[in-house]
This record gives structure tokens, sequence and C-alpha cells, in this order.
């Protein structure tokens, strides 16, 4: 190294290293100014990171010295060792590449390292992959640590606590346990009184628990479907029960429930778990609702993911270009609680119908010459559709990009489709609305689905209204602002976002719902009509 080479000097020690080790920051000070004399060479200024991990990239003392190399003036970085820089292979090549840029090279005292020479260049690489190896095993001495802390002293080693507890630093040795939380095991005792002793239905159990102001751990009230989920896997449970697991390895922790409790919870479980994983469906809206391409949705549950609806070819392969990539999934309970609202709100409010009721009560029916018209222009669109995909295919466009190309055309498919399904639920609303016995038979319909929320007795009273619900589009959640996570509050204490409960990835869909508003008119006004129940 010649005189007129000037250095900058970068040292790093972390906790860890400077208790075991003894690298400390005055010793490496110390050794790289003795370095940077025997070289002849200029200290033009020195900088380390004390207590800073050598796996991160960004490192405040890091930083300013990069800042320093590209404002000029600087001809080579001097360190200790390669783990002193980066601990792993990536990190420490970005590094030499980004210095190498600003005519900068990289010395290594302890290696004997210099990357100005193709010796130099060629080691960095391989001592990189070292200290990557290295990180590793330091990675698997810390979870060694890890279970031999839960194994032999109890300690909670983990980062979130299971329901029903909390982490309190231990009074007499060193580490984290885990102690009861008054109030949420005063939740799973109550969960366990009415969902398994009493055996509730789990939404009355879910309402009972949200009145009484009993949260669940990671959101902000429970509903019927959570609650089920919950009460039937074995973690919380075995918590509850007086074993904590880490790594495979049981810990003891004090016990919320008895082990007579236990065994009726287990019992409770396995008798449940058949038919609750068989039970997917079936779903509201199958037949009723329909994706922005046209086709009816299908109800779709993968696993333990949420339930969706979904279109069919959306699932085809990225290269086919038959998928519809701009048909989006929308949650069930979402999509099934916004049709229910509307139907509600319409069947209390018959004189929003009234006028569209009487003008076609008091006429006949549209003429048989508009509905074919209707049918010619749909044969005619469903041929420019196809003609248009063919072209656009064979100039390069597939998935969602083909799919927003032909959005103007499915939009006006489906308002003559809409058109062709209001002339026909008009020709044939007269029998309904004219044959007493078919008319109580529609009320008692939907009294039934107005006072009890079941697919059962909704599905009937949704074919009777000749329900059609179309997605229109997406538009952004402004829950979760796109994002499809809820922000996290100040001091919640929680290390994840939840996700966003009213939407599927940020996109919530824009829906129509459409009804025949002579029958729903007519129901509507019989209700209304009707003595309460006393």
């Amino acid at each position: 190294m010649s005189k007129s080479v000037r250095v900058v000097t970068y040292a790093r020690v972390s906790t860890a290293e400077q208790v075991e080790k003894g690298t400390s920051l005055p010793d490496q000070r110390r050794r790289l100014a003795a370095a940077v004399t025997a070289r002849a060479a200029v200290l033009v200024e020195h900088f380390d990171d004390a207590g800073v991990s050598g796996v991160l990239d960004s490192r405040p003392g890091l930083d300013r010295l990069l800042a320093r190399v590209v404002a000029g003036g600087v001809d080579a970085v001097m360190a200790t060792k390669i783990d002193r820089i980066s601990r792993s292979a990536v990190g420490l090549l970005n590094l030499v590449e980004k210095l190498r840029e600003h005519g900068c090279h990289v010395v290594l005292i302890d290696e004997g390292l210099d990357t100005s020479t193709p010796a130099g260049d060629l080691t960095s690489g391989v001592l990189g992959v070292i200290g990557g190896w290295e990180r590793r095993r330091i990675s698997e001495r810390t979870q060694q640590g890890r279970r031999a802390a839960a194994q032999n002293e109890g300690r909670f080693v983990s980062s979130t606590p299971p329901f029903g507890y909390r982490v309190v630093s231990a009074p007499s040795q060193r580490g984290k346990r885990l102690v009861t939380d008054d109030a949420q095991a005063e939740t799973i005792r109550a969960i366990f009184q009415r969902l398994v002793v009493d055996g509730c239905n789990a939404t009355i159990v879910a309402a009972e628990l949200n009145s009484a102001d009993m949260k669940p751990a990671r959101a902000s009230s429970w509903s019927a479907a959570s609650l089920r989920r919950w009460a039937l896997r074995e973690p919380p449970l075995r918590a509850a029960s007086g074993t904590w697991v880490f790594d495979g390895i049981p810990v003891s922790i004090p016990a919320i429930l008895t082990p007579a409790e236990s065994a009726q919870w287990s019992a409770w479980q396995h008798g449940r778990t058949g038919p609750q994983q068989q039970s997917r469906g079936p779903y509201l809206l199958s037949g009723v609702l329909r994706m922005p391409c046209g086709r009816g949705a299908m109800g779709r549950t993968a696993g333990t993911q949420r339930p969706t609806y979904s279109c069919r070819d959306h699932y085809l392969p990225t290269a086919d270009p038959h998928r519809h990539g701009s048909c989006l999934n929308v949650p069930v309970d979402v999509v099934d609680a916004a049709v229910l609202q509307h139907v509600r709100h319409v069947l209390a409010a018959p004189e929003v119908l009234e006028q569209a009721a009487k003008r076609y009560l008091r006429g006949p029916t549209q003429p048989a010459g508009e509905a074919n018209a209707l049918e010619t222009q749909l044969l005619d669109l469903d041929q420019q559709i196809t003609t248009e995909a063919s072209a656009l295919r064979a100039e390069g466009l597939s998935g969602r990009a083909l799919g927003a190309a032909l959005v103007p055309l499915h939009r006006q498919q489906q308002d003559i489709v809409r058109e062709l399904r209001s002339l026909h639920r008009r020709a044939a609303t007269t029998a309904h609305v004219r044959n007493d016995a078919q008319l109580a038979q529609l009320v008692a319909t939907a009294r039934q689905a107005l006072s009890n929320n079941t697919v059962d007795t909704w599905r009937p009273l949704l074919s009777v209204l000749h329900a059609l619900v179309t997605i229109d589009g997406y538009t952004t959640c402004n829950q979760c602002q796109g994002t499809g996570f809820l922000a996290l509050g100040s001091g919640d204490g929680r290390r994840w976002p939840l996700r966003c409960p009213i939407c599927l990835k940020g996109q919530t869909p824009d829906l129509t719902i459409e009804l025949d508003n002579i029958i729903a008119f007519v129901i509507a006004d019989r209700i209304r009509r009707m003595p309460s129940p006393k």
C-alpha cells in the first residue's frame, strides 16, 4: 500500500460477541490504527457500530461510511475480519461492488484480503460464503439454547403467548414465564361452559361474548366461524389444560381448565371435527352470483382459507389465454351479508317498489318481439366477443390484460341479460300475484327467511324473487386502504397486522343486486298488513 492511499476504518461488535469473545470496539480500533500506520497510509476517518448484528445490510456506522466514500477522497475501507462487515455472502459482495463503483476497495487485516488484487477479489466471495455458514451455525446454537431454556428451566422463549396467558419476568430466575391472564381465562371458561357444556349454537355464544366485551386475542370481536375454528383447534385446549409446546418440547404452565374439563372439551372436539370439516356448503349465492366475465360464480373453500366466490376460469394456468385474471375472488360472508341486507331493506319498504309494481300489474306484459330482438342482440354480441378475444390474443394479450380489454363488451352483455330476465319475470309474475294460495306460500317463505339467517331458508326466497347478483368491478377497500391488512394500534402490542375482515387483498366487489320488483312489492305489502305476533 503506497503512502498516498487514503483509508477509512470500520469496527463492529454485537452484545453477545463483546461478552463471549472480547472483540471490543477499542481493541478493533487500536489494531486498525496500527495496520494503517504499518502500511504508511492516511487514516481519513473511523466508523463503528456497537451492538448491531452483522446480518443487517443497513447499519448507522456503515451507512455513514458509505456516504463518506460517495463524497470522495477515500481509496480503501479497512476492517479486522470479514464478519465485521457482513455475515452473508450476498451482503459482502454487494458492499464490495458499491465501493468499487467509487474507486474504493476492501482490506481485511486478519484474513490478509485486499480486493484491489484478483486473488483478493476471488477470496472475498469464498469468505462471504464462509460467513454465511457461520451465521447459520450461530442460528442453530441459538435455537438449541432456546430449546434447552424451555426444557430445563420452563422459560417462555417464543414471541406470542397462547390465548389465556401473558408473559412476565421470572421473579427468582432469568428469562420470561407464562402466567394466567384473568380476563382471557374468564373468556375461555365462558366458551367452555356455553359451547361445550350447554351445547349452544356458536352464533349465540359469539354474540354473548361480544356483548360481555370478551374479545379474542387478535381481533375486535368474535364471529361464529372464528369461535368454532378456535374451539376446534388442539393448541388452545392444550395450553388451557396446562401445557405449552415449543419446538416439540412440552412446558408446564398454570392450567385454566381442570383435567375433567379438558377431557370433556377434547371429547367435544372429536365429536365435532368430522362433520365440521365436511360441511362446506351449500353456498347461498350458488347460481345467483355472476362474476365480471358474466360466468356464474362457484363457492370455494381451500383448507382453512376464508370461503370465497370465484370464477372457474380464474384458476387456469397463468399462460392460458382463456384464464380470467380480472375475475378476483370475493369473500362469501361479505357478499352474502350485502345481499341479505339489501333484500331485508327492500321487503321492509314496499312503498319504494309500489310505482314499479303498479305499472306492470295494470297492463299486459312486454310483447314477445322485444325479447326476440334482445336475444338476437345477445347472439351478435357473443360472436363479437369471440372475434375480439381472438384478435387480442393474436396481438399478445392474455390473462388480466385481455379481461380488462373485453370489459366494455361484457358490460353490454350483462345489460342485455338483465333486460331479458326482466321481461321473463314480468311475463311470469301474474300467476304468482293473483293466486292467493301461492301468495300465502310466498309470504310464509319470506317471513321464515327474515327471521332466520340460514342458507336453507334464504335460498327459496332468492329463487322466488328471481334474484341476480352481478359483480360489476372492484374498488379499493376503504377500511384497509387497499393493503389487505389493518393498521396496528399504538398500544396493542401485536407483532403482525390483522387481515382486513371486509375484503380480499385490498379489493371489494361492486355489486348490482336485482330482484323481481313486482313479487317483492306484493310480499312486502302483505307482510306489512299482517298483524304482529303477540
